[in-house]
């Protein structure tokens, strides 16, 4: 996949985030612009065979929408082991769980009336999350 045209397009949004893996890191954040941070959602052990270390982290590549002064910010890693939902016939590999969600919409800073364009909407799962966290969130 060509990221260049998606970190143009991102370029539009006031905040953004893109997950990505170990090994294509250091190419994707050599085509993101100045003052994009990294933050690391630990995944936890993988089971199965493998040749090498297999990865138990995702780094999140990010910009916050909005630099407030703020005293709930959270820590740019999350520690949150998630399942695939393997009795689920509709699951999308890459998914992400509630938990990683709410998450990622705190280091974005986000708030009600903030909007959200999934670029990558896979299962739903970030639209769902989106809903639930705008419907509780302050403005």
């Amino acid at each position: 996949m060509d990221l260049v045209p998606v970190l143009s397009h991102l370029q539009g949004f006031d905040g953004w985030a893109l997950s990505t893996n170990e090994t294509a890191l250091r190419d994707v954040l050599a085509l993101c612009p100045a003052g994009t941070r990294i933050a690391s959602w630990h995944r936890g052990a993988r089971p199965g065979r493998s040749s090498s270390p297999r990865s138990s982290w995702e780094p999140v590549l990010y910009r916050p929408a909005r630099q407030d002064i703020r005293d709930d910010w959270t820590a740019d890693s999350l520690e949150y082991v998630a399942r695939p939902r393997l009795t689920d016939p509709e699951r999308v590999i890459g998914a992400k769980p509630a938990a990683f969600c709410s998450w990622l919409f705190a280091l974005l800073g986000a708030r009600a009336g903030d909007s959200l364009d999934d670029l990558f909407p896979g299962s739903g799962g970030i639209a769902r999350a989106w809903e639930i966290f705008t419907e509780g969130a302050e403005p």
